[in-house]
């Protein structure tokens, strides 16, 4: 269901809802910013910025998801 917001252009849905794709789920960090890079060319602090960010965001999480995984595990057997 959350995979369709992809499949259009960000600019087509209103701007609570942008800010959702873009900044809560990020759809559009992956398909729609990348793409206006390279055809618009406009924004180029944004999008580079944007992804790097929402980039090491993502990787702290799931780093932090990791650790608290390692420190619940417990292995079976001798």
């Amino acid at each position: 269901m959350f995979n369709d917001f992809a499949k259009y252009p960000i600019s087509i849905y209103n701007s609570l809802l942008r800010w959702l794709i873009s900044f809560i789920v990020p759809f559009a960090f992956t398909a729609y910013y990348p793409a206006s890079y390279f055809l618009q060319d406009k924004d180029v602090i944004f999008n580079i910025g944007g992804l790097i960010l929402i980039s090491l965001v993502f990787f702290a999480i799931s780093l932090k998801l990791w650790d608290r995984g390692l420190d619940s595990y417990e292995s079976a057997g001798s």
